[in-house]
């Protein structure tokens, strides 16, 4: 449980929101935000058919993910709104995951989408910036304002793609389809590396119960091929809870699965 600014925790969930599948896509398993927290923050994650986002803002919570199907996510957002410092807390009530956030003697309870398959997005992320830093060729970064991102919107009126390439310092070539061609001139600031600081965030949440590593946010079979979830690491002499990816509502402590499971091996995500 943590306590956070609703501006903070508004702006994440903006930030990251149009990454989303529209409802209208064919992918519903990815028509959710997730979000996941670690010590340091809470996060935001979203992805679409052609990008991945994640925003994120400084908390001291716990290790959990809880993916919100779009609707919940929505109305989370507006419940925003209308408060000022929310708290946060993960639980788990009869069988179901929710998110509850209350302010006051106002308080608004989300469950869980448990459709969601896991977004590996930490190792989505981990390759891209690997493959920053290797690239054979390095070229100046291309940094641009939303501002300065709102005016090239309509290059790309018909459809073309939007191509941005660094000139170093003398700016970046902008270009849409043939016949369209500008310049955009580089800002004086001096901004942090592209991933500079996210090595917390990025860092596999793995724990250890009984000589057997477990991840926070990953799907594990017992030997009746039945699929369960890691939500979150458990506390001090707590003994980890299971989610049943399979069946909504149930949700038992790893002695019970294992008790009839027998062992756990990690499913690809």
């Amino acid at each position: 449980m943590f306590t956070l600014n609703a501006r903070d925790l508004a702006t994440i969930l903006d930030q990251a929101a149009p990454h989303l599948f529209q409802a209208d896509d064919d992918a519903r398993d990815l028509d959710a935000l997730i979000l996941d927290c670690t010590p340091g923050h809470l996060h935001v994650v979203a992805c679409s058919d052609r990008t991945l986002a994640v925003a994120r803002t400084p908390v001291a919570g716990a290790v959990w993910t809880a993916p919100l199907a779009y609707d919940d996510a929505a109305a989370l957002r507006g419940w925003l709104e209308s408060s000022d410092a929310v708290t946060v807390e993960h639980v788990i009530t009869s069988g179901h995951q929710q998110l509850r956030f209350t302010e006051g003697n106002a308080q608004l309870t989300v469950p869980t989408a448990p459709h969601i398959d896991g977004l590996p997005w930490r190792e989505l992320l981990r390759l891209a910036l690997n493959a920053r830093d290797h690239a054979t060729v390095h070229g100046r970064p291309v940094q641009l304002s939303s501002a300065d991102l709102s005016l090239w919107l309509t290059a790309g009126g018909n459809g073309e793609a939007i191509e941005f390439s660094s000139l170093g310092a003398a700016g970046t070539v902008v270009t849409a389809g043939p016949d369209f061609l500008g310049v955009q001139t580089p800002h004086g600031w001096d901004g942090p590396a592209p991933g500079e600081g996210w090595a917390s965030s990025l860092r596999t949440r793995l724990f250890l119960f009984r000589g057997q590593f477990l991840e926070v946010g990953a799907r594990y079979a017992d030997c009746t091929g039945s699929a369960w979830v890691v939500p979150a690491r458990p506390g001090p002499g707590e003994e980890p809870r299971l989610i049943s990816a399979d069946h909504a509502a149930v949700a038992l402590p790893i002695s019970q699965v294992l008790a009839v499971g027998k062992f756990l091996v990690r499913l690809p995500a």
